[in-house]
């Protein structure tokens, strides 16, 4: 049985906390406890909120009350780590690692920049890495990394690559927008923004996916708990997917993982 510790969060939900790191094994084990929620339908229960090591849950307390609740997801006897299996589905995203795209007319800037280019950090992040860019995008497409959760804007996916690769750290001064699609970095964990949004990480690629569609159900293109392959692209691939995307027609590739992958 995997270890956790309950913890109230105000009047309305409590936070179940696993071991204090970040790697797949322990995400997987709150998602495992999530998905164990939520075939339990425990009365009450309004939603939960998986993070790296934390699955926040929300709850009526006149329907069911903090020790009640507790005492229910302590309980639960279908979560174990046997449920946080290795294997799970993976999913492609194309990614164009620098050079200009072409952006809607009426676009604004993005703090000095004028969000053409794909990978405004690059210099950056070579000058601290003293990699090649072929090598950085080697390491960084090369192996499969994993969504941890989805927070902080809608469509805004936290990946992290189980393999230690990089170091850079954020930027000194943030970006009060980046354009939608972007990917960002910071050390060996990477944010995929779902829309245009304040980032202070490394801008290093961009993806020609929607990434959030609410005329699909679900309307993310990847969900946490995926595994995620980084594919590179160049710009006339860039072109054609954005189209696609755009129109609602991009069919993205998706397998099983092997265990042991």
């Amino acid at each position: 049985m995997a270890e956790f510790v309950i913890k109230p969060v105000g009047d309305c939900a409590l936070c179940a906390e696993f071991k204090n790191e970040i790697s797949v094994a322990v995400n997987q084990q709150v998602h495992a406890l999530d998905r164990a929620l939520s075939t339990a339908h425990i009365p009450g229960v309004v939603e939960t909120v998986p993070a790296y090591r934390t699955l926040i849950v929300y709850y009526r307390p006149e329907v069911v009350r903090y020790e009640e609740l507790k005492a229910c997801i302590l309980a639960l006897t279908d979560f174990s780590e046997s449920k946080a299996s290795v294997g799970g589905q993976v999913i492609e995203l194309p990614v164009l690692y620098g050079g200009e795209v072409d952006l809607d007319p009426n676009a604004p800037h993005y703090d000095g920049w004028d969000g053409r280019e794909t990978a405004p950090d690059r210099e950056d992040v070579l000058a601290h890495e003293k990699i090649t860019w072929d090598e950085f995008v080697h390491r960084h497409s090369a192996n499969l990394c994993y969504i941890y959760f989805q927070a902080f804007a809608i469509g805004h996916s936290y990946v992290g690559n189980p393999v230690k690769t990089f170091t850079v750290p954020r930027r000194t001064t943030p970006r009060t927008k980046i354009p939608q699609g972007s990917i960002a970095i910071w050390a060996d964990q990477t944010v995929l923004n779902g829309f245009d949004l304040p980032c202070g990480w490394q801008v290093v690629g961009r993806t020609p996916v929607m990434l959030y569609d609410d005329k699909k159900d679900p309307a993310s293109f990847c969900l946490s708990g995926q595994w995620l392959k980084f594919v590179p692209i160049d710009q006339v691939e860039y072109a054609r997917i954005r189209k696609l995307s755009l129109a609602g027609e991009y069919q993205p590739v998706t397998y099983e993982r092997k265990v042991g992958e």
